[in-house]
């Protein structure tokens, strides 16, 4: 039994008889939606989680560009293409200017109109996966996370993806001096916070460690989750490790970061570029005023020399490393045969005018 749900297509197109011939060849595989304006096209974007959205550059009305930028704000996931009669390189650069995915002319070979659809449902795809992304980063204390992984958890936040921070401990000194600075480092990397208060130096890696991370686990559901490594002076942060390791077992993706207390047994194999967040990841670790202070780790040269010499294994200035836990791919086998199915969408001419 075949559960594949079929690709949603919203064409928007004032001519009846090329919508009519469009819309037919794609229904083979497509539930395909038609209407000759912008304006009922707006309404019927939010009806449905489309594919892809095709249009006309000129319809009464509004016209497709409006439409796409209009649909951008709404939809940011959904690629659009951009199909008209007019052969302009004027339309073209002002279709992408306006946010359009991609640009095609009639009259369309099928051929490339059916490799165009794919790559768009594909890039639809990749769009909504990430939007979707929920990431958690784990600390034994405030200031753990951003010191090992504050780069690479912005670059996160760019992406759009939901990204939390849990620290389990208040810290070994002025525990509300430190909940109020980790409250607002997490406001400047635009992240949520969970703080909760195990003793400090007496972390465990059972019992109510692997309790509260199971918690907010259960609450965000992630896809990837950031550790201290197990290779570390620091009982909390090896403790931390182990229980991170029981409690996020159906989490496909688990990277260990390096604390300021790791060994030389931390051996990383990822290697995340963070050169354009470098100089935030040091403003928010400022915020630990009350650490900054004391904590010779925490020197903003020390930090960008030590991030400068896992360049070394990348190919960017400034580098996060990981220890890779666990990076299983999820199960995407519907996905990809969606994303290929348009292929057999088109079988009668050669080409559509």
């Amino acid at each position: 039994m075949n559960t594949q749900r079929r690709l949603r297509i919203l064409l928007v197109e004032d001519d009846a008889i090329f919508a009519a011939v469009t819309a037919e060849v794609m229904r083979e595989r497509a539930l395909v939606r038609w209407t000759p304006t912008a304006e009922s096209a707006l309404a019927a974007a939010g009806e449905k989680d489309w594919d892809l959205i095709i249009t006309d550059i000129e319809l009464p009305g509004m016209s497709g560009l409006e439409l796409v930028m209009k649909l951008k704000s709404a939809q940011p996931h959904v690629a659009t293409l951009i199909l008209t009669g007019h052969r302009s390189f004027d339309n073209a650069v002002e279709a992408i200017r306006v946010g359009a995915d991609d640009f095609l002319t009639k009259p369309v070979d099928r051929r490339t109109l059916i490799e165009k659809i794919d790559e768009l449902v594909a890039l639809s795809a990749r769009r909504k996966a990430a939007s979707s992304s929920a990431v958690l980063a784990i600390g034994a204390h405030p200031d753990d996370v951003e010191v090992g992984a504050g780069g690479t958890l912005l670059s996160h936040v760019a992406q759009d993806h939901a990204v939390s921070i849990l620290v389990l401990t208040g810290g070994d000194s002025g525990p509300a001096d430190r909940a109020r600075e980790a409250t607002r480092a997490a406001e400047l990397m635009g992240v949520r916070l969970f703080h909760v208060n195990l003793s400090d130096s007496s972390v465990t890696e059972g019992g109510a460690t692997i309790a509260e991370i199971t918690r907010v686990i259960e609450e965000l559901s992630p896809d990837t989750i950031y550790a201290p490594s197990a290779h570390d002076l620091n009982p909390d942060h090896r403790n931390v490790h182990h229980a991170t390791t029981v409690a996020a077992r159906r989490v496909p993706r688990v990277f260990c970061y390096q604390t300021p207390s790791s060994t030389v047994e931390f051996r990383p194999s990822r290697f995340v570029p963070v050169d354009e967040f470098m100089d935030r990841k040091l403003a928010v670790i400022r915020s630990y005023t009350s650490q900054v202070k004391q904590r010779r780790y925490l020197d903003a040269e020390l930090l960008r020399a030590t991030s400068r010499y896992w360049s070394r294994f990348g190919h960017s200035r400034f580098v996060e490393p990981f220890e890779v836990a666990r990076d299983t791919e999820t199960d995407s086998t519907l996905e990809t045969e969606q994303d290929s199915s348009v292929s057999a969408l088109l079988e009668t001419s050669d080409q559509i005018s």
